[in-house]
């Protein structure tokens, strides 16, 4: 479809709501190729809300339309079988692709029956215009019947008034299907047909990526932005797809550069171009990469205030005050609940910021006014990643106040974090007997998640050889003692 296409539809579109709102434009006249026109393309949109408006007007202004009768079926098949069953049953004389399409649908036959009533419409109709083809290639996928459709290609090309539309349909439904080498080879049939329509060129690079061939998306990409060079989207892709080869990220770096300064507020190329300069910097530079990330990111998130992902980021890299941030994201994004907070300090535990971790699940304790054991678990976890044992003894000793909502693994990763931790601390005596506690349960072969848990863990080996350790006289180093492997790499 061509962008004059595109913009006379929105165009359409936009004149169509605008009739809809009540005011004095709302004399506007649609004539029934028009109300067609819109509706088909509300299909591509998902708005139900303006085919059906569109199709009031149809009924009341053009109420023996075929065109819009067929597409009324259509519509309700997007509610469901028994209105479009009813609707069919009042309308069982009509003929036409569309309606046959419905039916189909509505019948859904398996293997064989439905290869004979795809072959039925083949037959049957002459020419299918852009609808029918949508609706004949989607009906076939919805069916598993993918393969019909390439095994039909050379009848479905004498049907169709618009091949594109055809070549595009089955590629995106072969791209659903992870069938990549057989939708680029549809894709580099439609670049051939309209090798000036930069939207074929950037989905054929999109498939070329997909199927591992990121030399050939570089290609296609290129092409697309001789097309149109100053797309955002386009040029955005092009610069993470330089990214991944060592030999051009300086490249993908300076074109970052330049999206930055003309899309200041766009969050994902900010962000984007932030990490891969950290990633990317080399012994001597790390300063001056970590300076431009915390550039880039401030000044981002000064047109974004209060954005988690930036906050997080920032967080992460210390580039911007704790005490100001969580606090501006909690009034403009606040997590909706304790798993939330929870959720957003997991974000920064995986970026290795554990001490920032446990600033948010702190600021979120001193909300509730409470210890709530599922941000006290968290807590402990964290504590224990940053070596803070004492702090993990004093979380997990602490009064909480309601229920958890821990998985059995992490509340049997609890127990275990705090068994080591008794242990390095030299609390011997207490570690010995909080690990044959745990054991016992272990050993009980009760209904509780926690038991399989902890021995899916292997917490019986380590809380053995904890006990072990803490009431014989074999000699630890308790400062290096890592049984879960947690610091091994440090």
């Amino acid at each position: 479809m061509t962008d004059n296409t595109n913009d006379r539809r929105n165009e359409l579109c936009s004149r169509f709501r605008q009739s809809l709102s009540g005011d004095a434009s709302s004399t506007q006249y649609f004539d029934e190729d028009d109300l067609i026109e819109i509706f088909d393309y509300a299909g591509d949109l998902n708005d139900d809300y303006l085919r059906m408006e569109v199709l009031l007007c149809g009924a009341r202004y053009y109420p023996d339309s075929a065109a819009l009768r067929q597409r009324r079926a259509l519509l309700y098949y997007t509610f469901g079988e028994d209105l479009t069953t009813k609707y069919l049953q009042d309308n069982a004389g009509q003929r036409g692709l569309l309606w046959d399409v419905t039916r189909v649908r509505n019948a859904n036959p398996m293997g064989k029956e439905a290869v004979e009533a795809l072959d039925r419409m083949l037959e049957e109709y002459s020419e299918f215009d852009d609808e029918e083809v949508i609706q004949l290639v989607d009906l076939a996928s919805s069916l598993g019947q993918t393969d019909w459709l390439l095994s039909r290609m050379k009848q479905l090309r004498k049907h169709v008034t618009y091949l594109p539309t055809l070549l595009y349909e089955i590629a995106v439904q072969l791209e659903i299907d992870q069938r990549y080498d057989e939708a680029i080879n549809l894709l580099e049939q439609l670049t051939d047909l309209e090798p000036y329509n930069e939207q074929y060129w950037f989905m054929l690079a999109q498939e070329y990526d997909l199927n591992d061939n990121t030399s050939g998306a570089l290609q296609a990409l290129d092409l697309a932005l001789a097309i149109l060079p100053g797309d955002k989207a386009m040029r955005f892709y092009h610069s993470r797809l330089l990214a991944r080869d060592a030999a051009t990220r300086q490249q993908s770096i300076d074109s970052l550069k330049r999206l930055v300064a003309e899309y200041p507020d766009d969050i994902d190329i900010s962000r984007f171009l932030a990490a891969l300069s950290i990633e990317s910097s080399t012994e001597g530079n790390e300063d001056r990469a970590r300076e431009l990330a915390i550039k880039v990111l401030n000044d981002c998130y000064s047109r974004n205030k209060g954005n988690r992902k930036l906050a997080s980021d920032l967080l992460a890299i210390d580039g911007a005050p704790v005490y100001t941030l969580i606090p501006e994201v909690d009034k403009a994004e606040p997590p909706t609940d304790i798993n939330g907070w929870i959720s957003w300090a997991a974000e920064l535990e995986a970026l290795g910021a554990y001490n920032k971790a446990v600033a948010i699940l702190r600021y979120c304790e001193a909300k509730l006014g409470y210890k709530h054991p599922s941000i006290n678990e968290a807590l402990i976890i964290d504590y224990f990643m940053m070596q803070d044992f004492k702090s993990v003894c004093a979380s997990f000793e602490s009064r909480t106040v309601g229920a958890s909502s821990a998985t059995p693994d992490v509340a049997a990763l609890v127990f275990v974090i705090y068994a080591i931790s008794l242990a390095k601390l030299k609390r011997k005596k207490e570690a010995a007997e909080f690990s044959n506690m745990i054991l016992k349960l272990i050993v009980d072969d009760g209904p509780d998640d926690i038991t399989y848990a902890l021995r899916r863990l292997g917490a019986g080996l380590v809380l053995t050889d904890i006990v072990d350790r803490c009431t014989t006289r074999r000699r630890t180093d308790w400062q290096s003692y890592d049984p879960l492997g947690v610091w091994s790499n440090s």
